[in-house]
């Protein structure tokens, strides 16, 4: 008798075809956690258009790690500053890709259709829009039909409710650079396939730039003293790729539970 499995999948996904509203921004940009100041710049880098994975340029993949993107190694990475706990964590996850992948089994949190978050949501061959106005940044994810707010001359509540995607703001830096400063998740997103937790304490650091017309490089860091013992790096590079239409994924338990039943092997009866 087939074991009770609760599962979903994955898919979403938006199809957001305006060009970003590129103005000047007026006010001063917001600090970011850190207190630190941000250098302005009055010049906006034109992030219009479709954003896809370079996967020639290295970078993380599956896992943030950038010496193990294949999962490899995982939970043994040498350029991942565990606490111990979080090492155990990740390695009593069951994972649903990779080389000790159990799809069946996997208690990754999208196979309830729940949020993929950041950074895991780069992790998927789809692509990513950006909707520049003078308020705010929208990036429009194509996977998972999802979207997050950059606040741009805003600062962070002081107390923010932990949330799937956190609470963001963002400045331009050096005419080439959106930076966006989140805190205020809540614990429940994987930040990999590769299962790395993190706490509700964790600050992200994201720096989307411009390199050239066709090329986007993102920089990563991890700031999570629950979970890490120092802050961490990582990258990955996008090419513009505008050819297509967007595919509107829909996650739900009935359709995971149909593939489970369909493709994966019948356990046999007890």
């Amino acid at each position: 008798m087939r074991k009770p499995l609760v599962i979903s999948a994955i898919v979403l996904f938006a199809v957001i075809a305006s060009r970003p509203i590129l103005q000047a921004q007026t006010a001063a940009p917001a600090k970011a956690a850190t207190n630190s100041s941000p250098a302005a710049s009055s010049k906006i880098p034109d992030l219009s258009g479709a954003w896809a994975r370079d996967g020639k340029r290295g970078g993380f993949g599956a896992s943030l790690s950038p010496s193990d993107p294949g999962m490899k190694k995982r939970g043994n990475e040498d350029d991942i500053p565990y606490q111990p706990w979080a090492r155990e964590k990740t390695l009593s996850e069951i994972t649903s890709t990779g080389p000790q992948a159990q799809f069946e089994r996997s208690t990754n949190p999208q196979m309830w259709c729940e949020p993929v978050g950041i950074p895991a949501v780069y992790g998927w061959p789809a692509k990513t829009k950006f909707g520049q106005t003078p308020d705010a940044v929208y990036i429009l994810y194509e996977y998972g039909v999802s979207y997050r707010i950059v606040r741009l001359n805003s600062k962070h509540p002081d107390d923010p409710d932990p949330q799937w995607w956190g609470d963001s703001i963002g400045w331009y830096e050096n005419g080439d650079t959106l930076v966006v400063d989140t805190v205020g998740f809540n614990d429940r997103t994987w930040l990999d396939e590769a299962a790395h937790p993190h706490t509700e304490k964790m600050h992200l650091i994201e720096r989307y730039q411009k390199v050239d017309d066709n090329t986007l490089r993102l920089d990563m860091t991890i700031d999570d003293p629950g979970a890490y013992t120092k802050p961490w790096s990582m990258f990955k590079y996008f090419t513009k790729d505008d050819k297509g239409t967007w595919y509107q994924w829909a996650c739900t338990v009935r359709e995971v539970q149909g593939f489970l039943n369909n493709v994966l092997p019948a356990e046999p009866n007890k």
